[in-house]
This record gives structure tokens, C-alpha cells and sequence, in this order.
């Protein structure tokens, strides 16, 4: 039988991979070619990505493929670009989100120069977050950097590593509406926000929906792959858009959960959220791949395990995921919790999280079963809490949908379903690159529709259910995690 064979590029915020797929016209197999651990590096107190490793580890991926492709696709994580000079050629390596410089005192001296959160949410639609591009945009022209200076063109991640294939320059919508620098409402960029930076609007391509194709790869692309007829696609450049849309859901509108290094909870809607509470809420209007709205929550994920699981590497304890999760499953339950949305920055986290639950008088987690369990428990009941700012805008029959990395993890999808008190549904684990499969697969003509889709997802990939228990410890358990944000904000 003959197969469409397509590449998705997914890269995440702490590691990437290419991913095959081969599709008989009813269902997806797919093959990892290529997996590569990638980082910001500190160069003296900033952070940068390494652009140059991530492109020789696309361009190794299509060469890796010895049969000729038909198209490929990249997302990345949100928020962070790269900055090109007159000539096409890169400034400087992008400078990563978890550079200390973007912290809440630049972001609330921004608003303040800007005219306030609200008045930044009503020309964008989307939450202020500290690492949010505007307020990067906002330190470098405080800084005077250079790169700035020397800018032509702006280009959000996923963007700029398809420019470096295909010499196209072009903005997709679903990664530009996590930059707070684009009108979600009236789908244009923010003109006032612009002007206020002192920024003129012509740094910023023209705004695309993902399912465009870009072109072949450049000569030397070529040359150096061996991959010759292959289209560059344009799917869903945010990682998270891309996992969404391959959500088993058999309704287009639903509550998510991607959960990997970060978690995103929201619903699938074609309603932008507006009003106050959006912005007290920090929910932001962010984009579908074909032009919908995600609004969205950001919160830490999995990273507070994957900063722990190093430094006990360091220390000489090689420990697997799923080590952890069992040592986790045989500690004690509800015992002590942290507020995730702080453990963002490098640090040695077991002594962070040690720290904190003395700090707040908390039973102090010591052996690493103790310590994953306090992890898990609290993005959890986090998760509880979220679910609560998001819950009146949910008008279907209350589920979620777990997508991402994150439903390896079984135990913390089971503690998802018994914090929130709904069933909990897993999509693929391999969902970002599945949903960027899918994306091409519907450019070329091989899909059409979303109950197709829904259908090859269902197919193609096995789904777990998770129904809530011991909801009266969990409720017991949420009431004393919400305490812990009381305390901080006395």
C-alpha cells in the first residue's frame, strides 16, 4: 500500500526530535529518527538558545530519512525569536525566556510605562506574563542592545528555523499570538503597543494561518539532506497548538491540559474571552492552527521533575522517570506542596523545595519518593486551581483532555483526575508531533475535516481513562494548597 511519508520537528523546551509518519490514507505509524537534549546556555547572566545545534539536528533528522519525503513541519516552544539584519543574516543567538533579566520588575516597569495591564490586555487579548516578548522587546530598547539596533526583521522560533531552510520569511498565527504584540481581536499587530516601544511595525511579517506551504528547501538545505522534492509546510509553530490539535475529543470544543516541561490548561473555543477577570485570571487568547482561540494558562510542569531528576544525577543518583514515579507511588499522600508557578528559573530544586516547605511550615520532603510525590501532588492541585478560573466558560460535559509528553506519567494523570474531580482522557503522548503531522497531512490534500482527523487520532493511538477517587482528601488537600497562595500574597 502506498504511504505518505511527512516529518514533524518538535521541540520542546528541554529536548527536540523528528518524528517519521507514514500514512496508508486511514492511519499514522510513527518512527523517531532523530532525539536530541537541548538547553538555554548561560553566556555570563544571560541565557541564549543554541540556534546552530538545533538546526544541524533538523537538518540531520532529513538526512537520517533515506527515502524521499513529502513534506515536513516545525513547531518549537512559544515566546522566544530571533532578530535577522538587512542582509537576511542572524544578529545574534535568541536570547531564552528564563533569562533572569525577564523578571516580574521588568514586566511591571513595562506596564507602567506602557499604561497598565489592563490597558496592554485590551490591545493584545492575552495574558502579561514576565517572559512575554513585549516586555523582552521593553528591556532591550532600555538596554539600547545592539541586536535590536541592527534588526530588520523579527522572527518567532519556529519561523525563523523554517526561514533558515527555505530563505521564507513569514509570521504563522498560533506562535505569534503567544508574543502580547498582536491583536487577537482584530487579527493585526498591536499598533499602539508598537508605538508606545517605539518600534516601528515594519520589523513584523504579514500574519499567516498554519497549512501553508513555504517551498522547497534551499539549494545548500538540499545539498547537505539529500532530501530534494520535500515542501517546507507552515503547521501550528506553538508546540501547544500543535498538541491540540490532536486532541480525541469528537467535539470541537473541549478543556485541555498539555502537560509536558510546561502545562497549559484551556479550552478549544471559537469565543475570545474578554472582561476583567481575564486579566486578573491571566488567561490569554491564544490561537488554534486554523485560526481558532485556545485560551490558555500557563503553568510550571514537569520541569521541577526534570531540574530535580539533574541534580541527583549530579550528586550520583541516576535515577529513571520511572524510578521516580515509584518511589513516588509508595510515599506518603498529601503531605506537603509548593506553588509551581515560582520554580521556574536553574537552581539545585530539591533544596528549593526542602526550603520552601520549612519556610511555610510543612512536613520537609527528604528521600526523593517524598520529594516527586510533593511535585506531582502540587501541579495537581494546581492544576484544581486553574480549572477553577476556567470552569464558567465551559459549556460541554466537564473532562479533560491530558496531550503531551506528560501521559507517560500515570500517576500524576490519576492525581489530575482525583484533584479536579472529572475524568481525565489521554491523548497521544506523541501528540505535538502528531498534531503537526496532521496539519501537513491536510495541506497536501491527504485529510479533510475534523472528524476525519478525530478519526485517524482514534485509529491510530491508544486512550486512557482516569476517573477521580478520594475526592473529599483531595478537596481537604486543595483547601490547604490555596493557603499556601494566601500567605504570599499577605
Amino acid at each position: 500500500m502506498k504511504t505518505c511519508d511527512v516529518m514533524a520537528f518538535d521541540l520542546g523546551a528541554s529536548s527536540g526530535r523528528g518524528m517519521l509518519a507514514e500514512f496508508d490514507g486511514n492511519k499514522l505509524t510513527l518512527r523517531e529518527i532523530n532525539r536530541f537534549p537541548h538547553s538555554f546556555s548561560l553566556l555570563g547572566d544571560l541565557a541564549y538558545w543554541d540556534i546552530l545545534m538545533l538546526m544541524d539536528s533538523i537538518k540531520q533528522g532529513l538526512r537520517m530519512c533515506k527515502s524521499p519525503l513529502v513534506s515536513a513541519g516545525i513547531d518549537t516552544w512559544g515566546v522566544d525569536f530571533g532578530l535577522l539584519d538587512r542582509n537576511g543574516s542572524l544578529v545574534s543567538m535568541p536570547r531564552s525566556y528564563r533569562d533572569e533579566a525577564y523578571n516580574d520588575e521588568n514586566m511591571r516597569e513595562a506596564l507602567d510605562f506602557l499604561g497598565g495591564e489592563e490597558w496592554l490586555f485590551r490591545q493584545t487579548y492575552v495574558a502579561s506574563i514576565n517572559y512575554n516578548p513585549v516586555f523582552k522587546l521593553y528591556h532591550m530598547k532600555k538596554m539600547n542592545e545592539s541586536a535590536l539596533a541592527a534588526a530588520d526583521t523579527l522572527l518567532m522560533m519556529p519561523n525563523l528555523m523554517e526561514y533558515f531552510l527555505t530563505g521564507v520569511k513569514h509570521s504563522e498565527y498560533s506562535v505569534v499570538s503567544t508574543s502580547q504584540l498582536y491583536n487577537m481581536k482584530d487579527r493585526c499587530w498591536a499598533g499602539p503597543v508598537l508605538d508606545k516601544l517605539g518600534i516601528g511595525e515594519d520589523l513584523f511579517t504579514p500574519v499567516d494561518i498554519a497549512g501553508k506551504v513555504l517551498g522547497k528547501l534551499s539549494g545548500r538545505i538540499m545539498e547537505e539532506t539529500g532530501q530534494r522534492e520535500l515542501d517546507v509546510i507552515s503547521v501550528a509553530g506553538h508546540d501547544t497548538a500543535s498538541a491540540i490539535a490532536a486532541v480525541p475529543s469528537p467535539h470541537p470544543e473541549y478543556t485541555f491540559l498539555s502537560s509536558g516541561t510546561w502545562s497549559l490548561m484551556g479550552i478549544a473555543s471559537n469565543t475570545l474571552l474578554e472582561g476583567g477577570e481575564i486579566v486578573r485570571d491571566k488567561i490569554a487568547n491564544e490561537g488554534t492552527w486554523d485560526g481558532g482561540y485556545r485560551p490558555t494558562v500557563n503553568i510550571s510542569g514537569l520541569w521541577i521533575l526534570q531540574e530535580c531528576r539533574k541534580q541527583w544525577r549530579r550528586e550520583g543518583r541516576d535515577y529513571s522517570f520511572d524510578d521516580l514515579t515509584d518511589k513516588a507511588r509508595r510515599a506518603k499522600p498529601l503531605q506537603s506542596f509548593i506553588r509551581p508557578d515560582e520554580f521556574i528559573k536553574k537552581g539545585n530544586y530539591p533544596q528549593m523545595i526542602r526550603e520552601f516547605c520549612k519556610s511555610t511550615g510543612q512536613p520537609v520532603p527528604e528521600s526523593a519518593g517524598e520529594m516527586v510525590r510533593c511535585i506531582l501532588e502540587s501541579l495537581a492541585l494546581k492544576y484544581k486551581q486553574v480549572y477553577r478560573r476556567i470552569r464558567g466558560y465551559i459549556t460541554w460535559p466537564e473532562s479533560i483532555y491530558i496531550v503531551g509528553g506528560g501521559v507517560r506519567n500515570q500517576l500524576l494523570n490519576q492525581f489530575t483526575a482525583d484533584a479536579l474531580g472529572i475524568p481525565v482522557i489521554t491523548g497521544p503522548a506523541e501528540s505535538t508531533a502528531v498534531g503537526n503531522i496532521l496539519v501537513q497531512l491536510e495541506t497536501l490534500g491527504e485529510l479533510s475535516g475534523y472528524g476525519q482527523r478525530c478519526q485517524v487520532i482514534a485509529d491510530s493511538f491508544e486512550q486512557q481513562e482516569y476517573l477521580p477517587r478520594e475526592t473529599a482528601r483531595w478537596e481537604d488537600a486543595f483547601d490547604r494548597f490555596c493557603r499556601l497562595y494566601e500567605s504570599r500574597d499577605r
